[in-house]
């Protein structure tokens, strides 16, 4: 009796190795074979005794849990069915091919140049969500694989920030409509990166009119039955301001810069009411009001008090803070204009902000007005405030505060 069980045991052990080996490898994602093919799925999956990791595709940015496999995946809380025949598995819907040497899915997610640790920042300064129906363009930057130097990356090339104009003219043109869509810009920047990248960035953009961007914080690995495993992409989408004609500021980190076009007609981004105007300083990572340093928690108090007087808020940056800070302070203020604005929405019409139509939304942003600036550097903002006496039109003093603030 006790041979026939120590058999069976053993018997047991080598059909579970088995189960567990014939899925422990690196697979590809197939999308020829998918049904589905509006979300976004892991590109690569590598398969181990304990342990399973999900690639993205357009970078190195890697999704790892501890696993056990046993007829379905388990790991993360989720049960997760998984099958193979021949050279194919599908882990619930999505269909994954083995990895080989001269598989055109080998060339297809080829290996990524570019490594992004994005910010991660606190969950719920994105808790309202809006589905913007635009046409997106994709950039990334972040450290080179080779040589961990920071750099652009356009597809599946690097490039200078000086090639975003050209890029994004031929996304337009490539694209063969009618009418030219809305474009939204979709930034995957690392959280280290000093300001002056993004400067940069932004003036790019705003030199060929590409204002909406939507800044990611963090990607997301979801799973449900139906659709099985996919990203969800959790970000701040702002609107940069116009060009203007004496505006005469062009960021160091371009080299050999082109002027800017002729700006668009006038458009009032900025506000042209008497209201005070309230100043956060981002320097050496460091958030400073009244020449004070404050915390993150004293920054939302703060906001909340101004926005509820209806004060003016600029937030300016210096260019060696990190890229991380700068996105969580513009979430931290704009999280609480969301914040004053759904509680409005549910007094006002007893639905929440992200269920209004476009009529509702635009008489909650009548009764609180975003009166926020936020995409200027300390440079940029005193260079206009000099040539111009003020911040077109914005009387400010807030060149002293920032010469003061060390």
């Amino acid at each position: 009796m006790k041979s026939f069980l120590f058999l069976l045991v053993l018997t047991c052990f080598f059909i579970s190795c088995d189960t567990s080996k014939k899925y422990e490898r690196k697979w590809c994602f197939d999308p020829l074979k998918l049904t589905n093919n509006d979300l976004d799925y892991p590109a690569s999956i590598y398969i181990e005794n304990d342990s399973i990791k999900f690639n993205y595709y357009a970078f190195d940015y890697w999704h790892k849990f501890p696993l056990t496999i046993d007829d379905k995946l388990f790991f993360n809380n989720w049960k997760i069915p998984i099958c193979r025949i021949e050279d194919t598995i599908r882990i619930g819907q999505i269909p994954y091919i083995k990895d080989e040497k001269d598989s055109v899915f080998n060339w297809w997610w080829s290996k990524p140049i570019l490594k992004i640790d994005l910010p991660k920042i606190d969950t719920t300064y994105f808790q309202f969500h809006h589905s913007y129906k635009s046409q997106k363009n994709y950039i990334y930057f972040g450290k080179r694989i080779d040589n961990n130097k920071y750099n652009l990356q356009l597809n599946d090339r690097y490039a200078n920030i000086q090639d975003l104009p050209a890029f994004l003219a031929f996304e337009r043109a490539s694209l063969g409509e009618e009418l030219i869509p809305f474009h939204t810009t979709v930034l995957y920047m690392d959280f280290t990166t000093p300001m002056k990248y993004a400067e940069g960035i932004f003036h790019e953009l705003k030199k060929v009119n590409q204002l909406k961007i939507q800044m990611i914080s963090d990607i997301l690995l979801k799973y449900n039955n139906e659709i099985g495993l996919y990203y969800e992409h959790e970000g701040l989408t702002k609107k940069l301001p116009y060009f203007y004609e004496n505006e005469h500021y062009v960021p160091d980190i371009l080299d050999l810069p082109s002027p800017p076009p002729p700006p668009p007609p006038y458009f009032p981004d900025f506000w042209n009411k008497n209201v005070t105007n309230k100043i956060i300083i981002l320097k050496r990572d460091d958030l400073y009001f009244d020449e004070q340093i404050i915390t993150k928690p004293q920054l939302k108090e703060l906001v909340n008090k101004w926005v509820k007087n209806k004060n003016g808020i600029f937030s300016l940056y210096d260019l060696e803070s990190s890229y991380g800070n700068f996105l969580e302070m513009t979430a931290i203020i704009n999280s609480v204009y969301q914040n004053e604005r759904n509680k409005l929405s549910k007094i006002k019409f007893n639905k929440s902000l992200s269920d209004l139509n476009q009529d509702e939304i635009v008489a909650i942003k009548e009764e609180i007005p975003m009166y926020h600036v936020w995409s200027y550097s300390i440079p940029h903002f005193s260079a206009i405030v000099k040539n111009n006496d003020s911040f077109f039109g914005i009387k400010t003093l807030v060149l002293d505060s920032v010469s003061k603030t060390k």
